[in-house]
């Protein structure tokens, strides 16, 4: 059975994904500006570009980045291929509750970490500010 979609889901659908596309696709056009001034089009150069890769300190954080990024993303294939294997196959053991906890803390860790963090910051206005009494 072949689904149709009407036309206005469609124009919906591509004005949605023009909104969160073109945006980008004008931050690549103006990465070729030859002006320093963003908003004032200098020309078509590559003249940033050309800096960029002339910058050691940019290119060695870089690199650095990247093998970082290779080491722990093998780690964490390693890691979670082994846990896998382990809840799949050993149904029953003494640490299922603790892996399934290791596993699923990073889904919920970020919310948790946002939540921290600004609990700190309102402890510091706190500090700094003092807090509003009520009926002031």
């Amino acid at each position: 059975m072949e689904r149709r979609t009407s036309p206005l889901l469609m124009t919906v659908l591509f004005i949605g994904i023009a909104i969160l596309y073109l945006p980008m696709l004008v931050l690549i056009a103006y990465s070729f500006n030859a002006s320093p001034l963003v908003s004032v089009w200098g020309g078509f150069s590559t003249l940033w570009y050309g800096r960029l890769l002339h910058n050691t300190q940019i290119l060695d954080a870089a690199w650095l980045s990247l093998k970082i990024g290779m080491i722990v993303s093998t780690g964490s294939v390693v890691l979670g291929t082994l846990a896998a294997i382990s809840l799949v196959r050993f149904r029953r053991f003494s640490g299922r509750f603790l892996l399934t906890g290791m596993v699923n803390a990073p889904l919920v860790m970020p919310e948790i970490i946002t939540g921290i963090t600004q609990l700190l910051l309102f402890i510091s206005m706190l500090h700094l500010f003092g807090w509003p009494r009520r009926g002031a």
